[in-house]
């Protein structure tokens, strides 16, 4: 399958992947049927040169609703009928917006451009805070199992866990040596995180050193786990995706049919499945039981 243009993020829902790509698309795309379907959202360029990047989608835990921000300044909001069918609802102006997630059907965690972090109310449009972590962009969010902390990545090498409920600094992760580009919680008390510094690492919360679980020769451009199997996947600077056993540390299968960096993983089908996407704007469906492609 292919989107439109390059894809930045992704989302899922149940069989739909919404994959948010830098034409200003949100398009929606049936994995299972490898159908692509009418677009969630087209922005129009208007007497632009160029149109808006969405920078983001995701969507609530219940798969009611979907939540879209893009360069144009514009934070986008959608429900599902009882038939399947999305509706837009609201639609607020939210500058700088660089990656978003939900908390719950109510409320939707955003990274900004300019270092902070905020938590949006989506039934009233407000932001219940706004926290300063620091001047780097945040470049990804993973919010903890029991959902009351949030991992940050920025720019800078640190992660920082915020607390849901009012903004605020729980802890700060200082391990890597580059920028943070994925995040994925193991467990309510260990993380793994993928860096520009080519490690995958493993923070135990509870206060040891953080377990080199992979090293590679290239950059790791995003980060997904499967909790059920007990495995990551990476996607590395160049094309390729590895899965990795989060016990051995070992390479369980390489997957190389991409022809530019990835940007999107996401497991799904209880583990049997990868998805994958990013700057080639292909979208590829994985059966990692056997590391074969579809």
């Amino acid at each position: 399958m292919r989107a439109d243009h390059m894809v930045l993020d992704g989302a899922l829902r149940e069989s739909i992947l919404l994959v948010a790509t830098q034409s200003g698309h949100v398009d929606v795309l049936d994995w299972r049927r490898q159908r692509v379907l009418a677009p969630l959202l087209v922005i129009d360029a208007g007497e632009k040169e160029f149109p808006a990047t969405v920078s983001c989608v995701a969507v609530s835990p219940s798969g009611t609703r979907v939540a879209v921000a893009a360069s144009d300044d514009r934070l986008r909001f959608w429900r599902f009928t009882a038939d399947g069918r999305p509706e837009t609802t609201h639609q607020f102006e939210l500058a700088r917006v660089t990656t978003c997630r939900f908390v719950d059907d109510d409320r939707l965690f955003l990274g900004h451009m300019t270092g902070e972090v905020s938590l949006f109310d989506v039934t009233t449009g407000e932001e219940r805070f706004r926290r300063q972590l620091d001047y780097d962009p945040v470049y990804a969010l993973a919010m903890s199992p029991n959902g009351k902390q949030m991992a940050v990545a920025l720019r800078s090498s640190r992660v920082q866990l915020i607390d849901i409920s009012n903004g605020e600094t729980a802890s700060v992760l200082r391990g890597h040596r580059d920028s943070v580009f994925g995040l994925a919680w193991l467990s309510g008390t260990r993380l793994a995180t993928a860096s520009k510094d080519k490690r995958l690492l493993v923070w135990d919360l509870n206060g040891s050193e953080p377990r080199v679980l992979y090293r590679d020769d290239h950059y790791i451009t995003a980060l997904a786990a499967d909790r059920v199997r007990g495995r990551l996947a990476i996607a590395l600077q160049g094309d390729r995706i590895k899965v990795i056993d989060l016990l051995s540390g070992r390479v369980t299968h390489v997957l190389d049919r991409h022809t530019a960096p990835v940007q999107v993983l996401r497991f799904t089908d209880g583990g049997r499945r990868l998805l994958s996407a990013g700057n080639d704007a292909r979208v590829l469906v994985w059966d990692v039981s056997d590391g074969g492609a579809s």
